[in-house]
């Protein structure tokens, strides 16, 4: 992790004080993995990054909702998925008024959505499900790059200049 706190970060600002919790044990953690790592390695950091991850969902939703990609009323939706929303695979005849791929592409180009997704899978999804024959632990250096790779594409997705002229999915 850089010497600059996650806590002087634009988008941790961006963040409501729950999900400014969650990063902040994210770093008392890395650092407290840090001291002990010479003295008793684990063989898995993943859990390193699980509270980033959670806040970075938060982020997500929270972002989707202030671009009127998505309503109050979806934003408080216990079934609103980010992995769906933002997957740029999802199959033609299953893009609903959920799949948000798309607008935030047109929002903010192709390069950042495509980062949020791959964010989303090499930060959560691939971390913390199991899938047969696939290792997804992490040495503490990979915990590290994932944490920064969390907090590069939130302070990218903040930076994006978007074009307001969108009309607001009224159906999310």
């Amino acid at each position: 992790m850089s010497s600059t706190s996650f806590s002087d970060q634009e988008w941790f600002k961006y963040l409501d004080a729950r999900l400014q919790k969650r990063v902040e044990l994210a770093e008392i953690l890395y650092q407290r993995e840090l001291k002990l790592v010479e003295v008793e390695p684990l063989s898995d950091y993943t859990f390193l990054v699980f509270s980033m991850s959670k806040a970075y969902e938060g982020f997500l939703k929270q972002f989707l909702r202030d671009q009127n990609l998505i309503t109050e009323q979806t934003y408080q939706s216990r079934r609103f998925r980010i992995g769906r929303a933002l997957n740029p695979d999802i199959p033609l005849s299953q893009r609903d008024q959920y799949w948000l791929y798309d607008d935030v592409a047109k929002l903010c180009g192709d390069e950042l959505a495509r980062g949020l997704w791959s964010a989303w899978l090499n930060c959560r999804n691939r971390l913390f499900h199991f899938f047969p024959g696939h290792d997804q632990s992490l040495t503490l250096a990979q915990a590290n790059e994932r944490l920064l790779e969390l907090s590069n594409i939130m302070t990218r997705a903040l930076s994006c200049e978007l074009i307001q002229s969108l009309p607001l999915k009224t159906n999310h």
